[in-house]
């Protein structure tokens, strides 16, 4: 991370913080990426989507199974849906489902911020 302060925000943050800006990143990945595919800018698509994907792999993967519950299993299904279907958008170059993944993340984004905003 080349901006000390932004690390230093990341650092310090609340884990559900943390997750508001994972889910952040991910979504201006998209957003990108959706751009790059209007302006047929393959190297820059491909980039973004796969930082995107990468996200949510990190996402998934922190998933805490014994402890989520119903929850966690439902995120589980969802986050496998959403790296699948970036891949799809990756070879497809699908707007439309790239929007619809867009609006999961933004309403995940949207409830990790309100339980945050709980805390």
């Amino acid at each position: 991370m080349a901006n000390p302060y932004l690390r230093m925000d990341v650092e310090t943050a609340s884990p559900v913080k943390q997750l508001v800006m994972l889910y952040e990143k991910a979504i201006l990945c998209m957003e990108i990426a959706a751009k790059a595919i209007q302006e047929k800018d393959v190297k820059t698509k491909i980039n973004n989507i796969l930082r995107a994907h990468d996200i949510v792999r990190v996402l998934n993967a922190s998933l805490d199974m014994e402890k989520g519950g119903e929850i966690a299993k439902n995120l589980r299904s969802l986050y496998d849906f959403i790296e699948e279907a970036l891949l799809k958008v990756n070879t497809t170059n699908d707007i439309e489902l790239l929007k619809r993944l867009m609006e999961i993340m933004s309403e995940l984004k949207s409830a990790w911020e309100e339980l945050e905003s709980k805390l």
